[in-house]
């Protein structure tokens, strides 16, 4: 069991109506416990409302009938009061009733770091800020004389804004008298070999517990007990910048003297290669506006894109967010931007998950995909940046011009399938394809947006990813639908779906709610191409029923197993497709198509 806050483990649990029933008889005057939302062996964490100053407060309460636990704890609530860093948590109210004792500090919403690490390493922007608030913290500590000599990542919380907070103070040079003969401590991979050893300890030591949560946010991994096995981030993660690589490792060197002297020293030579600034990719969640809110809303956004964008106009809005095309105020080039909804950027696991789809969206490589340049986010909006194309999106192209003609369509099936193959050939399914997430260039070539996009937001979801403006998925596999497994199949079966739109002026599926929808689509009602469209050969529309079949194992295999099918049906060696071909080939090429 975890809770949605923290992400911290409470499986040691054992009498919650206990926990609560006794708070409450002490406390319930003036704080109210509302969720436990951590428990170790002497204390339990709660969520807690302050009765009279009207707010959430983190209220921690030692259950220990000893009076060594309970001095124990105290003068950790000593020592973190001694303390005012807004990345550590403050502590305003403490003190023993009967046999409890208990400390009052803000709330943080968020989750430790241990929990967000297990989806994966932290992205290098949120460890440089990692960083900055740590080594911060560790200093302001230090100039107020207490070695906190070990810091875990369950006790780091980071914040919704990628912000990190120390909460713990138990083992402190502070609070070290206190500590009662023969507790057990664990987290010694984040203590410094002299502190493991019983040392007190001094700044340098502070320095290798900042250098072993940094590794483990870079890599996923605790650094070994023994310094000497460590293996460097690149090993691990190949993107880790050199320069933080560098600094960490010196950090965890096991010889103190051969550390930085303290955290103010490490920090300066971070931010001698890092530099300072901070650009918070996940931001906190936008209250009191949305983007129906209209001049407010772009007034907002205005402000969030700061000296880095210059807002130009709107291009269009989605199920996701809404497009601009704005300017790049650092290249002096105009790019589009789309900004997310913030009803998907609330919750830090979705931005992240965002984030990763992204990146490898980015890695892709294709004259038909459009070019995913930046990620960022700002004053609570999230959004990213891409390629800008001149032209209309098949949707606006259909609705103002009416269906394609058949090589248009013949020509819009080639391109995706290219771009589907090598999608799919790096473990990327597109899932949300559409005509409105299809951009038609001025020379009528084709560029797919949105890769990864409905996987990242949506997750296995409503219609597993899939919307529409409308907010019936009418491109969507009856998989999609059924909420099952996806695979490159989806992608083939809205392509299919998508070509029929283009033929015939409208989806294939018709239907005013995703019932109607999958309804015709298990039973194989699909139109009649043949009899709507005269110019559409029966072969064309065979390849086109195959890969709208209900079943995902009776459709094609593969994009390439489309291609060849397509091809057949349409005689690949007909000059009209040649020509098609050669127009491709001249794209590539950025030379001008033939006849110009």
């Amino acid at each position: 069991m975890t809770t949605p806050a923290f992400g911290i483990p409470v499986g040691h649990v054992t009498d919650p109506a206990g926990y609560f029933l006794r708070t409450e008889r002490a406390l319930g005057h003036r704080y109210q416990p509302e969720q436990i939302v951590a428990v170790s062996s002497e204390r339990v964490l709660f969520r807690a409302r302050d009765i009279t100053l009207h707010r959430q407060v983190s209220l921690r309460v030692n259950f220990q009938s000893t009076d060594a636990t309970r001095a124990w704890f105290m003068r950790e609530a000593e020592a973190l009061a001694q303390l005012n860093h807004p990345a550590i948590r403050h502590i305003y109210d403490a003190g023993v009733t009967g046999d409890l004792a208990y400390r009052v500090g803000t709330w943080i919403e968020g989750e430790g770091l241990d929990e967000a690490s297990r989806r994966g390493p932290r992205l290098i922007p949120m460890v440089h800020t990692l960083a900055r608030d740590l080594l911060g913290a560790l200093e302001h500590a230090h100039m107020n004389g207490i070695i906190l000599r070990r810091v875990v990542p369950a006790s780091l919380l980071l914040s919704h804004a990628g912000r990190g907070t120390v909460t713990d103070a138990r083992f402190s040079s502070h609070t070290l008298p206190a500590v009662p003969p023969g507790t057990p401590v664990t987290g010694l991979a984040f203590m410094a070999p002299e502190v493991r050893e019983g040392a007190v300890g001094d700044p340098a030591s502070d320095v290798f517990t900042a250098g072993a949560i940094l590794y483990f946010a870079l890599t996923g991994v605790e650094p070994p007990l023994d310094t000497r096995k460590v293996r460097r981030p690149t090993e691990l993660r190949p993107t880790t910048p050199r320069a933080m690589e560098r600094v960490v490792l010196r950090a965890l060197n096991p010889v103190a003297d051969d550390r930085y002297l303290n955290a103010i020293e490490m920090l300066e030579d971070f931010a001698s290669d890092a530099g300072t600034f901070e650009n918070a990719a996940v931001a906190p969640p936008v209250r009191g506006i949305t983007p129906d809110d209209g001049a407010r809303w772009e007034q907002r956004l205005r402000r969030a894109l700061g000296d880095d964008y210059e807002l130009l106009d709107k291009l269009g809005s989605g199920g996701f967010g809404r497009v601009y095309r704005v300017r790049d105020l650092h290249l002096e080039r105009e790019v589009a931007l789309k900004v997310l909804h913030p009803q998907f950027t609330q919750d830090a696991a979705v931005v992240e998950r965002f984030r990763r789809e992204a990146q490898l969206a980015a890695r892709l490589n294709h004259i038909n995909i459009v070019n995913i340049f930046d990620i960022g986010g700002r004053s609570g909006l999230s959004w990213y940046t891409m390629e800008l194309i001149d032209g209309p999106s098949l949707a606006q192209l259909v609705e103002r011009e009416g269906p394609l003609s058949l090589p248009q369509t013949l020509r819009l099936l080639r391109e995706t399938l290219s771009a589907l193959g090598h999608a799919h050939a790096a473990g990327l399914v597109h899932r949300d394809l559409k005509p409105e997430n299809m951009l038609i260039e001025r020379d009528g070539g084709l560029r797919i947006t949105d890769f990864g996009l409905a996987l990242a937001l949506r997750g296995a979801g409503m219609y597993g990813g899939a919307t529409s403006q409308s907010g019936t998925p009418q491109f969507a596999s009856p998989e999609q639908l059924l909420g099952e497994r996806v695979d490159q199949r989806t992608d083939l079966y809205s392509l299919a779906a998508v070509a029929a739109f283009a033929l015939l002026g409208r989806p294939p599926f018709p239907g005013s709610t995703p019932e109607q929808i999958l309804s015709r689509q298990s039973t194989n009602q699909l139109p009649d191409l043949t009899a709507e469209r005269t110019d559409v050969p029966e072969a064309v529309a065979t390849v086109l029923y195959r890969a709208l079949d209900a079943a995902p194992e009776e459709r094609f295999a593969s994009a390439a197993e489309f291609l060849q099918a397509l091809n057949r049906a349409t005689g690949s060696g007909r000059e009209r497709d040649r020509a098609e071909w050669a127009r491709t080939a001249a794209r590539w090429l950025g030379l001008p198509p033939a006849g110009d």
